[in-house]
């Protein structure tokens, strides 16, 4: 059957010649030999029917035809090129998952596990990106996906509770024990360390467990809760952090849990994504492990059965 266009290495070649004029140098951009080149040039003249080029002792020229055939050919094989990347891309989605996720989250609690995401799904990737709270995910370019802290009410993104929501009183025991901290009450007396981003924490458990405390927001401020809980461990007064966040911490003894009565805040960590993002089969992917590796949020927040869950049912991750 009569083909009824060039090839793609004929209409490379013309478009590269064209370009610098010199069919040497559009050799070299394309890693191929000047005769090739010159071989991919005849073959496209005669199959148009038209000289493309004037070849002279000073060097090629486009001819008239030649000049509108490139522009009419350079936007068809720059949409070739876009419609190619852009199925690359979406190949290459399916295989990785760029996340933003907050850092102490990410250090304390989940690169601790990831490895069993890694050897359940080798295929795919996780890359970490730069983290920043995302008000809209709709303006946000560089993830697919993001793990932050907050109410789950992100604008244009779904969100999906994960744990953090029980939260714990905690110090080190050397300052436990300096301050005689026996009871709620005693807390008025210690230093408050604050998360600054969350500046109601203590006000908020101080309302549910000892009653208004007027100086509630008064303490040394962090903006991390990785700082928040090494300020504790180094005796720099008390802090409110969510329970996950310090199973290191509990278990090596670098600060002690001072009640056994833990605090359920509203605030929590959420895997959002942008509604158009969902139907990636990595993030879908993620997603699902997540759920499980959180034990679905049950009992801690979440009073929902779980659902059906494929490593639960294969005995994964046990």
């Amino acid at each position: 059957m009569r083909r009824r266009c060039p090839t793609i290495s004929e209409l490379n070649a013309f478009i590269h010649a064209a370009r610098h004029l010199s069919f040497s140098k559009a050799a070299k951009e394309l890693f191929v030999t000047q005769s090739a080149i010159s071989r991919h040039i005849a073959t496209l003249e005669a199959y148009v029917g038209q000289a493309l080029f004037i070849r002279g002792a000073n060097g090629l020229a486009l001819t008239h035809i030649g000049g509108v055939y490139l522009k009419l050919v350079r936007p068809a094989m720059q949409s070739l090129e876009s419609a190619t990347s852009q199925v690359m891309y979406t190949a290459r989605q399916a295989q990785s998952l760029s996340l933003s996720a907050a850092p102490t989250f990410a250090a304390s609690w989940l690169f601790p596990r990831l490895h069993e995401f890694t050897a359940a799904h080798p295929h795919i990737s996780i890359n970490f990106v730069r983290y920043r709270t995302i008000d809209n995910m709709e303006a946000e370019t560089d993830c697919d996906a993001a793990i932050q802290y907050g109410y789950g009410d992100w604008p244009s993104a779904e969100a999906t509770y994960l744990l953090g929501r029980e939260t714990s009183v905690v110090c080190s025991a050397a300052y436990r024990d300096g301050q005689k901290i026996r009871g709620f009450e005693d807390l008025k007396r210690c230093v408050l360390l604050q998360h600054i981003e969350l500046p109601l924490s203590w006000e908020d458990w101080f309302n549910a467990n000892a009653g208004e405390f007027e100086s509630a927001r008064f303490g040394p401020g962090f903006n991390l809760f990785t700082l928040l809980i090494q300020a504790a461990a180094s005796d720099m007064g008390v802090a409110l952090v969510p329970t996950c966040l310090i199973e290191r911490e509990l278990a090596t003894g670098q600060v002690v849990e001072l009640f056994s009565r833990r605090f359920e805040s509203p605030l929590g960590y959420y895997l959002c994504a942008p509604n158009w993002r969902t139907d990636l089969e990595s993030y879908r992917v993620f997603a699902e492990w997540l759920r499980h590796a959180c034990g679905h949020g049950a009992g801690e927040g979440q009073k929902d059965e779980p659902e059906a869950c494929r490593y639960c049912e294969s005995g994964a991750g046990a």
